[in-house]
């Protein structure tokens, strides 16, 4: 009982924490002068600006998609000077305002002056916008052609880094699932955009953190509720799902019973759910005591109608499902595809003796896990489908990393070695 207790007292003081250690980074971050950030910020506009506000990289192919309007819209959140109102500070970084000549993100619209030329912007108060923590420092540094460079660079080493630490762990043989995973989720699309990229690095530092610290294994519930928290706070309703269930099939490899890995999966993911709502709901909580207006309806508002719970009456999960599948509709992805099928069965056929098919269920609830979120974001996975069918991708990595799990055995005794 004591016991419990002390662990319902620790997700107390994490779901606490989580909104003050927010609110106290972003006012730190925003005492950096803007004049030190305005030069790179006038470079990378002459890169972004250049193209398309959803730019696909490879014309016609939906996956491809660069989303060149959040990309502008981080730039400006990063760039904007305060705007003269009858604010204080910590109420303009709830604002979160952004250059703008148009009332269309919040619920407030101001002017101000910057080095003698007068700026319009409006507010953005829904998200955290916690990658500014991150963005405004490096930008006083970097442009953003820099970045996406660094981008590159560090996402690659990373994914070199992973595949080093699942060998050491005797997890080789996640590695091709791994391979997989990035190439339908067009690994080169997120390298290429800081906006996806944030739920790259928070995927990929949550596995390399559960394999290189047995203890955080120990602690699971508060983990993945830190990780959540971080995904709210960090990220633009891209495909956060990644974050949960990529690190959560790593975490099942270190335990044997299936019925023991789907309580695991459960708890787990009420755990990071939890941090995850009470994360982002807790800005609009705090918007709302700090600011005259009610931030809190207008995100219940717009979370209704993204959810198509309000609006969009007439928009199913069907929809939906078919809507993100619909980017594989080209002919190179069908012929991959009918070819991954095929060699797939062959494989099950060659090894169906030596299947552990009940290590497959747990990996095959969490490779349904992004039809379920579809069916929570309907208008938003809708709209946005460009962006939000890479949360398909981990519908790849689970079925095959529990195809390679359940057939390892097999293979290793034929080979005599570990893969």
């Amino acid at each position: 009982m004591k016991k419990r207790l002390k662990c319902v007292l620790q997700a107390v003081a994490v779901l606490i924490s989580g909104p003050v250690l927010g609110i106290l980074l972003l006012m730190t971050v925003y005492k950096i002068p803007v004049s030190l950030i305005m030069d790179n910020y006038s470079i990378s506009l002459e890169s972004i600006g250049s193209r398309d506000g959803w730019h696909q990289f490879i014309t016609g192919y939906a996956m491809s998609v660069l989303d060149n309007n959040t990309e502008f819209l981080m730039l400006k959140a990063a760039a904007t000077p305060m705007p003269a109102t009858e604010e204080n500070d910590i109420q303009k970084v709830m604002r979160c305002y952004t250059f703008n000549s148009e009332w269309n993100h919040g619920l407030a619209f101001a002017q101000g002056e910057y080095n003698g030329q007068k700026f319009t912007c409006d507010s953005y108060e829904r998200y955290w916008h916690g990658y500014l923590v991150i963005l405004k420092p490096l930008l006083t540094i970097f442009t953003y052609q820099d970045l996406i460079y660094l981008n590159i660079i560090l996402q690659s080493v990373m994914m070199v880094l992973l595949f080093y630490m699942l060998r050491r762990r005797g997890l080789a043989y996640l590695q091709i699932p791994f391979l997989l995973f990035w190439t339908v989720g067009m690994q080169m699309i997120v390298m290429l955009s800081l906006d996806y990229a944030v739920c790259f690095y928070i995927y990929m530092s949550s596995t390399l953190m559960v394999l290189r610290f047995p203890k955080w294994r120990e602690r699971y519930g508060l983990f993945f509720m830190a990780v959540g928290m971080v995904t709210a706070y960090m990220d633009l309703l891209t495909w956060p799902l990644v974050t949960l269930m990529v690190p959560l099939l790593i975490f099942l490899q270190y335990e044997n019973d299936s019925w023991d890995r789907i309580k695991k999966i459960v708890s787990c993911s009420g755990a990071w759910g939890a941090g995850y709502i009470v994360q982002w709901a807790s800005k609009w909580l705090m918007a709302t005591l700090f600011l005259e207006d009610n931030v809190l309806a207008d995100a219940v508002e717009s979370f209704l109608f993204r959810s198509a719970l309000e609006g969009e009456k007439t928009l199913s999960w069907g929809h939906v499902v078919m809507k993100n599948l619909s980017v594989f509709d080209k002919t190179p992805c069908l012929l991959i595809g009918g070819v991954a099928a095929i060699l797939t069965g062959v494989l099950l056929y060659k090894y169906r003796r030596a299947m552990q098919w009940g290590k497959m269920l747990p990996c095959l609830v969490i490779g349904v896990s992004p039809f379920f979120w579809y069916l929570v974001t309907r208008n938003h996975a809708y709209e946005h489908y460009w962006m939000t069918w890479r949360n398909l991708s981990i519908t790849v990595f689970a079925v095959y990393g529990g195809v390679a799990e359940c057939i390892r055995q097999e293979i290793c005794e034929g080979n005599g070695r570990e893969l």
